[in-house]
């Protein structure tokens, strides 16, 4: 019962897991492409309160409820309702002489259980939460999360989080954000949410086109395409300041920038030579380079995690298609080879898998949401029916984020990295093109 880590590489891997830690593993989601992720069955039991209970109200409910809903929703777990669960029993057996030797005869489910207990004082609240590994009577892990009493769903991300982190090893896309384009009238504006769709709430208000936002690495800059000075350049928010600098200004279009994962370098798509071209260049203005050489349109850039690599969008070979170069623009080549119509490709930040979005034929023009290798092949169809588009990774590439588009409206929805478990995140607001955030505290407005 000492393996807590359930992080899962090889399917041998996955096997000695299972014999090891038994019946706590119910479920293996085998990532053939990738690192498995083991869906860990897993009890929160409801936190209760710590101190005077009519003092502190409801917030120990609410906390756990949280919680329970972030952890059910990751996809790393299999919670369990505590009613269904057996009882524990353990047996001691007296040994000859005075000695006591403990034999535990244990008929209880093992699986891993969550319990917490919150204290209310006058400037903020305090959360006590522990995790047990039955038959084991101590925790195996305990921490404190203290917060103010209004920011309770703040608090149940980071202790989402640090559950995942201690039986997993991941991160988890908990106190990440979301990114989006919100369409209002003639206007677009860039909005920011949850991980989860809660707290949705503008960035812009402009009065123009705002679209194509992407996330620097650090979590509090935010590239995107704007129209504000009548042609469209690139721009940066800065989340801290609330301000707007310019990025990439040319007589031509610029657009769909894309930043790699070291923060480094910015790529984006340009038609200052006549035609789009991809061009990176340093978040201070230096090192511009061109990196591709088209007679045709070169555009939506992804950087792998990497950055020795980017997929993009060209129709170089009649219609457009994904392809994949070299970090300085050599060894190009053709990823996708099904579709008439293949864009918006993003690498996922666990280098396995690309997303894009694809219309399979002009007998059904509508767009779906695929994977495929870096390498080519394997192409996987994630969605079904309807119009959908504009898909991009969560920070530890478990899911999919993408627009939904029906009966003329938008919503975004966010999906298992399989295509299971899909989920609405936006309602009543014409939401369109997301972009999920990395992981970072919750500093930012």
């Amino acid at each position: 019962m000492s393996l807590l880590s359930i992080r899962v590489r090889v399917l041998s891997t996955i096997l000695t897991l299972l014999a090891l830690s038994g019946s706590a593993l119910s479920q293996v989601t085998l990532r053939t492409e990738t690192a498995s992720v083991g869906r860990m069955d897993l009890v929160i039991y409801p936190f209760t309160a710590n101190g005077d209970g009519a003092f502190i109200g409801e917030l120990p409910t609410q906390l756990s409820d949280l919680v329970k809903g972030d952890l059910a929703y990751s996809g790393y777990f299999n919670l369990l309702n505590p009613s269904d669960l057996p009882p524990d029993t353990s047996v001691q057996v007296k040994r000859i002489g005075n000695s006591v030797d403990s034999l535990v005869t244990f008929t209880g489910s093992n699986a891993l259980r969550v319990r917490g207990s919150v204290s209310l004082g006058w400037e903020k609240a305090t959360a006590s939460i522990a995790i047990f590994q039955p038959p084991l009577r101590d925790p195996i892990h305990l921490s404190e999360f203290s917060f103010q009493s209004d920011k309770a769903r703040n608090a149940a991300h980071e202790i989402a989080a640090w559950i995942t982190r201690m039986l997993t090893g991941e991160d988890g896309a908990f106190t990440s954000q979301i990114v989006f384009v919100v369409k209002t009238g003639p206007n677009k504006d860039l909005w920011i949410m949850d991980w989860d769709g809660a707290n949705a709430r503008s960035l812009t208000r402009d009065q123009t086109l705002n679209m194509s936002p992407t996330w620097a690495p650090d979590g509090k800059t935010i590239y995107f395409t704007s129209f504000r000075n009548g042609d469209a350049d690139i721009y940066r928010y800065d989340l801290e300041a609330g301000r707007v600098k310019p990025f990439v200004q040319t007589p031509r279009t610029d657009s769909a920038p894309s930043v790699s994962a070291d923060g480094q370098w910015v790529a984006y798509a340009s038609s200052e030579s006549g035609n789009f071209e991809i061009y990176r260049m340093h978040p201070d203005g230096s090192g511009k380079t061109q990196m591709t050489f088209s007679s045709r349109d070169d555009t939506s850039p992804s950087w792998s995690p990497t950055g020795r690599e980017v997929v993009f969008t060209s129709d170089r070979s009649g219609g457009p298609q994904i392809y994949v170069m070299d970090f300085d623009g050599v060894d190009v080549r053709r990823l996708t080879n099904s579709g008439v119509y293949n864009e918006t490709a993003r690498w996922s930040p666990r280098g396995d898998l690309i997303a894009y979005c694809s219309r399979e034929s002009d007998a059904f023009p509508k767009f779906q949401v695929f994977t495929t290798q870096p390498t080519g092949g394997r192409e996987r169809r994630l969605t079904d029916g309807g119009n959908k588009f504009d898909c991009s990774w969560s920070p530890d590439g478990m899911k999919i984020v993408y627009t939904v588009s029906s009966d003329g409206r938008t919503s975004l929805w966010a999906m298992n990295w399989d295509g299971s478990n899909a989920r609405q995140l936006t309602f009543g607001l014409e939401a369109s093109q997301p972009q999920w955030g990395p992981v970072v505290p919750f500093t930012t407005p």
